[in-house]
């Protein structure tokens, strides 16, 4: 590893053009700690003036992208987390459109009282609900998002169940036994 530094963008500028540094180089700062905090601060303002500018359909679109990557990136790992369950995020969506649950229910042309028991975790999902999903948020979240976030919590409860496991095994007749080879 070299200590060589880095150049800086006025030592580059001598010889470049800004256009050839923007693409060709990431530059290290050379702001002192207050034209620093500065700086940050005029962001953060032109930030909240651009938040506070747009529309509610903005905002819905916005959030609705941050719950589909929240998913996404939930995807990747290797656990199951309850904030990520069908259920609760079915919840979250629908909180985010601002609506009853009766007229989000009305939307999606389901029976409140089937949502009720969806967003309560005390029904499964069909897959027709999941095409549903997808179409009613613009295609925004992909039905095979809210497919994977079902499968994960199955998933769970085949792993975790060990009650339920026995009592199936209980029910089996006839069970393969397979002898082990040396």
């Amino acid at each position: 590893m070299s200590n060589k530094k880095e150049p800086t963008y006025e030592k580059l500028s001598q010889y470049l053009t800004d256009e050839e540094i923007a693409e060709s180089y990431i530059l290290r700062s050379t702001l002192t700690k207050k034209e620093k905090a500065e700086a940050e601060e005029e962001f953060r303002k032109l930030r909240m003036e651009r938040l506070q500018a747009m529309s509610d359909e903005q905002v819905l679109q916005s959030e609705l992208m941050r719950m589909k990557l929240l998913m996404k990136e939930y995807f990747q790992q290797n656990t199951f987390l309850e904030m990520f369950s069908f259920a609760n995020q079915l919840k979250k969506y629908i909180t985010l459109l601002k609506i009853s649950n009766a007229q989000f229910a009305a939307d999606i042309d389901i029976h409140k009282t089937k949502l009720s028991r969806l967003i309560n975790s005390k029904e499964n999902p069909n897959v027709e609900l999941m095409y549903r999903l997808e179409v009613h948020s613009g295609k925004m979240i992909p039905a095979n998002y809210w497919f994977r976030l079902h499968v994960r919590k199955l998933e769970e409860e085949i792993k975790s169940n060990q009650e339920k496991r026995a009592l199936e095994a209980r029910r089996v007749k006839n069970e393969l036994n397979f002898k082990l080879s040396a």
